[in-house]
């Protein structure tokens, strides 16, 4: 029954966008809305396929998911550690809890002058402008996850003779998993905005800079095509990495029921 509504859902949504780029070529067809500043569908399409002839497209995507990966990865071992250090001491979840919710409220672009500051025109600066903004999503997180745990699952670990050192790794961090997971999707989000946000202003690679370059020619179907695809890429992401791993896990927990 269950598997039936995801068949129909996953339909629905499909039938959502087909309705939508329809729309958008139904008002293109219908001189509704000027070419120079919104091409239809089927311009964005061809842009984007001289694009990939030209040799632009792939690497741009494979250098903004590089620098992601490698920001992404630094960025999560350090919202993590500080995330577990928050969950087991109070003064320091008090402390770290309103610095980050006050960093939360930074729209991630907000970081790019100031890696321009501090890195000039280095790629540093883009790695910089990741980890800031992924960051206090991901700790924030952690300390949420392990603040949740029943105590009761600590005293036990205690009771079976679990040492003090050996807590984070046997017993806090798998109970706090789903919340974490939580966190590092949320974390790459914020990530990918502030990646691509940095691509705009200090890189001659990415799709940051395929926007950038659109802007500068003038050139409104790469600018859409070059936002589709970012769009396209996190919703994959999204769905078919985190959105796995993250559903596996509350099955695993107890928090969800397995599909048929």
């Amino acid at each position: 029954m269950k598997s039936e509504q995801t068949k129909r859902a996953a339909i629905a949504v499909v039938l959502f966008y087909v309705l939508i780029f329809a729309l958008w070529q139904l008002l293109f067809t219908a001189g509704m809305i000027p070419e120079y500043l919104f091409p239809s569908p089927v311009q964005v399409a061809k842009r984007l396929w001289e694009l990939g002839a030209d040799g632009y497209l792939l690497p741009s995507v494979e250098a903004t998911l590089v620098r992601m990966g490698k920001g992404f990865t630094l960025a999560a071992a350090i919202g993590l550690s500080i995330g577990l250090v928050m969950g087991v001491s109070p003064i320091t979840n008090l402390c770290f809890k309103s610095l980050f919710l006050g960093l939360q409220t930074l729209p991630t672009a907000a970081w790019v002058p100031i890696s321009l500051l501090i890195y000039g025109l280095s790629e540093r600066g883009i790695y910089f402008v990741i980890i800031m903004s992924s960051v206090p999503a991901m700790a924030l997180a952690t300390s949420s996850g392990i603040l949740q745990i029943p105590p009761l699952y600590l005293r036990a670990a205690k009771t079976l003779g679990t040492p003090w050192y050996a807590m984070p790794a046997r017993v806090i961090l798998p109970a706090a998993l789903p919340a974490i997971v939580t966190g590092l999707k949320l974390g790459w989000t914020l990530g990918w905005h502030g990646g691509v946000s940095a691509e705009l202003i200090k890189s001659t690679i990415g799709l940051g800079f395929l926007l950038y370059m659109g802007r500068e020619l003038n050139d409104a179907a790469q600018v859409m095509g070059i936002m589709v695809v970012t769009i396209l890429f996190g919703l994959l992401l999204d769905r078919f990495f985190f959105g796995i791993i993250e559903q596996r896990i509350r099955i695993r927990w107890g928090l969800e029921k397995r599909a048929g």
